[in-house]
């Protein structure tokens, strides 16, 4: 039975909920999303105290959000706060207020399980084995690292784009004499980490900041793929951005695509902060995770009973797409068996390694998910959801391959025009020949009855294939050999199935 879960993140500059159904250790899908900046951080005194008009805001905010869940019936609210209420020599009268004012009675993270839950959201849904996992928030960062999926050692400094820019941005554009002193200030807080400069490796990045400077990048870019989630960004392009914003002002930033104007004076300090992280720990880029904090007390509850951890976070995301759009788990099963088995007897004719192998697999279990729009052009419509769904740990590049396997699987002269800022040279021809042996596997399984059991691959002038059944296969046989013009063509030779 599914339930329904809100996790609500306030943090010092914006508060967050997500709602997600679930059905426990077997799928899952967001719901809603909702964001307000209330900039609960702003104007924090020598004293410590949160001030009266961001506590309002927050409340108000909170108040709004429990009628939320209330309306669309929540089943459990996990409300929790981060450093600008941990942080706050009042903290204990504002949680009165929100709890007699709103209704919600909130954990405050301790630095450590701020660090343990964004590493979390971010080891289930990035394909990361080793590295780090940097956290930007408003009023703190937290750097994670991460060895074989396992959180081994993290930090949590108090600095944040909220707090660096009430305390250091006092020109607009800021000046370079300001800008050095921000670095320096920076700097200071990772001097005394000595681990972070032996790092090197996978960087993950969760957080406002992180993803704001993925919107604005892939919108500059003009990037095919509008998600956040698994965008890459090199350590010249962050520093690239980081003097672009420098060198504007606030207002200027405003019309930046993809940013925000919450964010538009925050966004410098934040990126101050990743570079300076990404060039002490020699990162050479960042893979960007959409999840974050909010996600990871998701999964918490989410995997209850057992370790909070993901063992294959790709096999999971796509079995978790195909549950969500009410795949037919027998017969993509049996498509996807005969295309391995195909790839697997083809291997002297496309060389093509264990990676797509991999995609090939995937791309097997999910082809027929467009039937939940409309079984005419099911092939385009699938494409479009594999690349506007949640595909947690593959990159933009994967999604792309995927999204055309997808699309190709039954008909169509193969085209990767729209996606070519994402691929590889080469891909355009893997693409080709890994949709021409879906597209067979799919009519030999035309019928969707498991028929045919298995094929034989024979290669000379001639490809010949040769099906081992539990019956007549006349009607497989018939289609597989009309669907095999992109074989042909993709492979330069002839084919026969029989």
């Amino acid at each position: 039975m599914q339930e329904r879960i809100a996790v609500i993140d306030l943090g010092s500059n914006t508060t967050r909920m997500i709602v997600v159904g679930y059905v426990p250790h077997q799928t899952f899908k967001l719901l809603d999303e909702v964001r307000e900046a209330v900039r609960l951080a702003h104007g924090i005194g020598a004293d410590g105290k949160l001030q009266l008009i961001p506590m309002n805001r927050a409340i108000k905010t909170m108040r709004l959000f429990h009628q939320m869940c209330r309306g669309i019936g929540v089943d459990r609210i996990v409300p929790v706060a981060t450093s600008a209420v941990r942080e706050a020599s009042n903290r204990e009268e504002f949680l009165a207020r929100v709890r007699d004012e709103a209704g919600l009675d909130f954990r405050v993270l301790t630095a450590a399980e701020e660090a343990y839950y964004g590493y979390l959201g971010a080891i289930n849904t990035l394909d990361m084995q080793n590295g780090c996992v940097i956290d930007i928030g408003g009023g703190s960062t937290q750097v994670t690292v991460v060895q074989q999926r396992q959180l081994a050692q993290s930090i949590s400094r108090p600095i944040g784009a909220v707090r660096l820019t009430d305390r250091f941005v006092k020109s607009d554009p800021m000046n370079v004499r300001d800008f050095k002193i921000l670095e320096r200030a920076i700097a200071a807080q990772f001097a005394d980490v000595p681990w972070l400069t032996q790092q090197g490796g996978s960087l993950g990045g969760i957080g406002g900041t992180i993803r704001a400077l993925a919107e604005i990048d892939q919108k500059l870019r003009n990037h095919p793929i509008d998600r956040v989630h698994g965008h890459r960004l090199s350590a010249d392009r962050v520093n690239e951005l980081l003097e672009l914003f420098r060198s504007l002002t606030v207002k200027q930033r405003e019309d930046l695509p993809g940013l925000s104007r919450d964010r538009a004076d925050l966004i410098l300090a934040g990126t101050a902060i990743l570079a300076e992280v990404m060039r002490r720990g020699k990162f050479s880029q960042i893979t960007i995770s959409g999840q974050g904090l909010r996600e990871g007390l998701f999964f918490e509850h989410f995997m209850r009973g057992t370790s909070p951890i993901i063992p294959d976070i790709r096999s999971f995301s796509v079995t978790n797409l195909a549950r969500m759009y009410h795949y037919e788990a027998v017969h993509s099963a049996k498509v996807r068996d005969l295309a391995l088995s195909m790839f697997d007897q083809l291997l002297p004719m496309h060389g093509y390694d264990l990676w797509a192998r991999e995609l090939l697999g995937h791309a097997a279990i999910l082809h027929d998910i467009g039937n939940a729009v409309n079984y005419y052009d099911h092939h385009k419509h699938g494409a479009y959801l594999v690349v506007n769904s949640s595909m947690q740990g593959f990159s933009h590049r994967e999604v792309a391959i995927l999204a055309l396997l997808v699309r190709y699987h039954r008909k169509g002269e193969v085209s990767v025009d729209h996606y070519q800022q994402v691929l590889f040279p080469g891909d355009g021809e893997l693409v080709a020949k890994m949709a021409a042996i879906l597209r067979l596997a799919e009519f030999l399984e035309r019928r969707k009855n498991q028929v045919i059991q298995d094929i034989t691959v024979e290669i000379g002038k001639i490809v010949r294939i040769v099906t081992h059944a539990a019956g007549d296969t006349t009607v497989e046989v018939w289609d597989a050999n009309r669907a095999a013009g992109l074989f042909r063509k993709a492979f330069g030779c002839e084919v026969d199935i029989v």
